[in-house]
């Protein structure tokens, strides 16, 4: 005998619905990437490695490099077509990461 859902009034959904429009999450790397969006991509992890091994805030991160909150948000959310690589170099810099460029 199949068991009866209880689903969310019609109300509930729609509340539902407009909250996680609003919601930012982060984007995962696909598969197939040219070089610029790969590069922009490990760019950017090494900025989220960074907080999580600082356990720092994107507030503490963003006064750190002297960005708004929005910017790091970007980058700790791989919005990588708002980001261009010199950009995020010159922030890991400030951070005192290593940046290596290897042409294969």
């Amino acid at each position: 005998m199949a068991k009866k859902i209880n689903w969310p009034e019609e109300n509930a959904l729609k509340r539902i619905d407009k909250k996680l429009a609003r919601v930012k999450g982060s984007r995962v790397r696909p598969a197939e990437v040219d070089p610029v969006e790969s590069i922009k991509y490990r760019l950017c992890e090494a900025v989220v490695r960074y907080c999580v091994e600082h356990e720092m805030s994107q507030r503490d991160l963003a006064n750190l490099l002297e960005v708004s909150e929005s910017r790091v948000s970007e980058m700790v959310h791989y919005r990588i077509e708002k980001l261009t690589i010199d950009r995020l170099v010159r922030h890991l810099a400030k951070l005192k990461q290593k940046v290596k460029v290897q042409v294969a």
